[in-house]
């Protein structure tokens, strides 16, 4: 019993070491500290901290955060959901997130106008790091998330944040719909070229102008010497 005890005391140790962690890897910038104990002076439970650590890691690394709500979403449709975003959307992941601790994550941060959206059965999807390799789009990235979730009728948009911008979902389909940087880009190009290839086609056509008039001319002398 005692070896049996012990044994088991050994797996739990690394389990809550790691809770508490991943709890103190990324933190939001607050107007005040974050709480660490309930309203009867306890401190909050590994578990609490955990998610409250994982949720807000999520929130200083991935460049976009969409909040999606669900309604009994059965583990099927959330596994089909999770393997169809990592395929089609850049390495998406999506999170069944509690309401009450992503409202205390966000309380008292630059995106505290974003609890309200936690209401009821929600979830997030988000990118890590690992996901974001070369040639990462973060708005094609969004627009394909956007169009993966649309289809599950069980999950309806939220709202959304892009780098420190907040996005309602009338904001978000407007922002997705915008054109990719390289389109931009090459748009500007295009500007700044037009002009000065219609000046290079000008100059060219001008020395055939001149040669045209001298000639006219030329011939008109010609005649009147004539």
């Amino acid at each position: 019993m005692f070896s049996l005890a012990r044994t088991a005391f050994r797996t739990r140790v690394p389990i809550q070491r790691t809770m508490a962690t991943a709890a103190a890897v990324s933190r939001l910038e607050r107007s005040r500290p974050a709480k660490t104990h309930t309203e009867y002076k306890k401190p909050f439970s590994q578990r609490k901290q955990f998610l409250f650590g994982e949720y807000e890691t999520q929130f200083v690394d991935s460049p976009s955060v969409i909040v999606l709500q669900h309604h009994n979403l059965s583990g099927t449709e959330q596994a089909a959901q999770r393997r169809e975003l990592k395929l089609n959307a850049q390495g998406a992941k999506l999170m069944i997130v509690r309401s009450r601790m992503a409202q205390a994550v966000l309380r008292d941060t630059a995106y505290a106008n974003m609890a309200a959206l936690f209401s009821g059965p929600s979830a997030i999807v988000y990118w890590q790091k690992e996901s974001m390799k070369e040639g990462f789009d973060p708005m094609l990235a969004m627009k394909q998330a956007m169009e993966i979730t649309g289809k599950q009728r069980k999950m309806v948009l939220m709202g959304a944040k892009i780098e420190e911008t907040l996005l309602n979902p009338a904001m978000m389909k407007d922002f997705v719909n915008m054109p990719s940087i390289d389109m931009l880009r090459a748009q500007v190009i295009g500007v700044v070229q037009s002009p000065s290839q219609q000046l290079a086609a000008l100059l060219q056509r001008i020395p055939q102008r001149l040669a045209g008039v001298l000639k006219q001319r030329a011939d008109g002398e010609s005649q009147e010497a004539k």
